[in-house]
């Protein structure tokens, strides 16, 4: 937050808190709502005060109110439909509310498929409703698994489909074969990318163990969305895009 010291203020005067409050406040803003630059979740935190960030006396740039624009455009307050008793042990009705939209994926448009970016959309969707942590695990760990069958698919070809692919059964490998390969013949890879991969599988060991249980028994479930945070999963999801994108770039040279 290196600008914008009138609404800081404004912002400060709005909530009652101190300066050192409101970083914080706004560091926790850009963090839930995958806004990298500070001083637009500043602007995001403003609106959601009913400031008028556009007022000349702000003297908010251009660019800045466009970016704020785009995210409320594609961030959009997420309906959650909850039940609500209205007597006796059975009796009930349902009620919708709104909760606000929190990203925990952004990377739309790096996606090596263009189906990613709807799978991003739903995963972003049940991220943000709390009661849903489990249907963003399984979601976000099909994403991963896919992305590791997409990058042993652009490293090896059908040369070496097996790595990724059971023939005999027609069907893609399970999460863990995917990843035992990768392990196994990182050293194919270009050396400088087996920091990366490396680094990948140590944090997918805790989420592959976590998502095959959670996606095939019926029992122990996550009891909430912060134990997601635990898992890394944009991490995961960022190092996957940036070893793709170079695998892509390599096989396009040869």
């Amino acid at each position: 937050m290196t600008f914008l010291p009138k609404l800081r203020e404004e912002v400060c005067k709005k909530l009652k808190i101190s300066r050192r409050q409101l970083y914080n406040l706004v560091t926790k803003k850009a963090q839930e709502s995958g806004i990298v630059d500070r001083d637009v979740a500043l602007l995001l935190l403003a609106h959601e005060q009913k400031i008028d960030v556009t007022k000349p006396r702000f003297g908010v740039p251009k660019n800045k109110l466009s970016q704020l624009e785009e995210y409320l455009k594609v961030s959009p307050k997420v309906p959650v439909v909850i039940p609500i008793k209205t007597g006796g042990k059975t009796g009930g009705k349902i009620k919708a509310r709104q909760v606000r939209f929190q990203r925990l994926l952004s990377f739309k448009g790096k996606y090596p498929e263009i189906f990613y970016d709807r799978l991003e959309d739903e995963i972003n969707i049940a991220y943000s409703h709390p009661e849903l942590p489990n249907a963003t695990l399984m979601l976000t760990r099909k994403l991963i698994e896919n992305l590791v069958y997409n990058l042993l698919e652009y490293k090896f070809g059908g040369q070496k489909i097996y790595l990724y692919y059971d023939t005999a059964h027609r069907r893609a490998h399970d999460f863990g074969t995917l990843l035992d390969n990768l392990k196994d013949h990182k050293q194919e890879f270009d050396i400088d990318q087996h920091d990366l991969i490396d680094k990948f599988l140590g944090m997918a060991q805790p989420f592959r163990r976590d998502a095959n249980a959670k996606v095939h028994k019926v029992i122990e479930y996550l009891d909430s969305r912060k134990q997601l945070k635990n898992l890394k999963i944009p991490d995961m999801v960022q190092i996957l895009l940036k070893l793709i994108d170079r695998t892509r770039q390599h096989s396009h040279i040869s």
